[in-house]
């Protein structure tokens, strides 16, 4: 049985983050199966990202997926890995004052009995575990029972989402009306699209203020960026063959491009030629309705 992993009475408002490590290969970190960081640039990257959104009462699973990398010739580099660190602190305190939770590390050069080598046993409420292992990909996991001090998510009473291609549809629709709001710039309708992800994220975050969540997400902030256009979502889903991508074990989806998994909304810089995507998540409430949830 696992051991509940309690907040200390210290943490009056606290903050979990994830910080990761890689180094010679792709990698996926995902919390409670929500992406949290993608890699797929050679040599080596560090960086921390706050994750309490994320966080649900009980069981949370951290887990990894490697893959070498093309411009690596299709081969893990000598001596890749993984690591990600799920850690608490209280809110506006340093980096150096994370406690670890749960911590696992990947070798998917290695034999077997050495990918974990580097993972901390005494964290987490479990042994790291093997998920697949092949010389395109590897996948593992480990577990940390949590007492969160959330409310639970929306998105966690949603209905199951299939993917299927009348999902997919339903979605694309969904995507367009985002769209249309966008396009308008008129920020009361943006809001009413943005609304329940701000205020969950202002929970997350121990704010009071749906203002405050909204700050958050950026809410509308690439209006204000007069360099940039937003795309033509009709043209680019001509253009572009895309699907639906299913995640947080079947609670939420967004609509990606099969080829780089890019969404169907961005924003264009006519003078740079840069691309800024708009990343969104959905779950589908018991009405059956798609609520924008990130």
């Amino acid at each position: 049985m696992m051991n509940a992993v309690i907040a200390d009475t210290d943490y009056k408002q606290p903050i979990y983050s994830i910080e990761f490590n890689i180094y010679g290969t792709g990698a996926v970190i995902k919390l409670n199966d929500i992406p949290v960081h993608v890699n797929e640039a050679t040599g080596q990257t560090s960086a921390e990202k706050p994750v309490p959104e994320s966080i649900v009462d009980g069981k949370n699973i951290l887990a990894i997926k490697t893959f070498p990398l093309e411009e690596d010739g299709g081969k893990y580099q000598p001596g890749a890995y993984a690591e990600a660190v799920l850690s608490i602190r209280e809110k506006d305190a340093p980096l150096n004052q994370n406690k670890p939770l749960l911590q696992i590390k990947v070798n998917p050069t290695e034999s077997e009995e050495k990918i974990f080598y580097g993972t901390i046993r005494e964290t987490g409420d479990s042994e790291p575990k093997l998920l697949s292992h092949s010389e395109k990909s590897l996948v593992a996991g480990r577990a940390v029972n949590i007492s969160s001090p959330f409310p639970r998510w929306a998105w966690q009473d949603g209905q199951k989402i299939e993917k299927t291609k009348d999902e997919f549809i339903s979605l694309v629709k969904k995507y367009k009306e985002v769209w249309e709001a966008l396009k308008s710039e008129n920020m009361t309708r943006i809001k009413s699209f943005y609304d329940p992800a701000a205020k969950e994220f202002a929970k997350a975050y121990h704010y009071d203020d749906i203002s405050q969540g909204h700050k958050i997400m950026n809410t509308g902030g690439m209006i204000e960026e007069s360099d940039w256009v937003l795309g033509d979502i009709n043209k680019f889903l001509k253009k572009r063959k895309y699907t639906i991508k299913v995640y947080a074990n079947g609670k939420m989806a967004e609509v990606v491009d099969t080829q780089d998994y890019k969404s169907p909304i961005m924003y264009l810089n006519p003078k740079t030629r840069l691309i800024s995507f708009q990343k969104f998540g959905f779950y589908k409430n018991q009405k059956g309705e798609w609520v924008m949830i990130r």
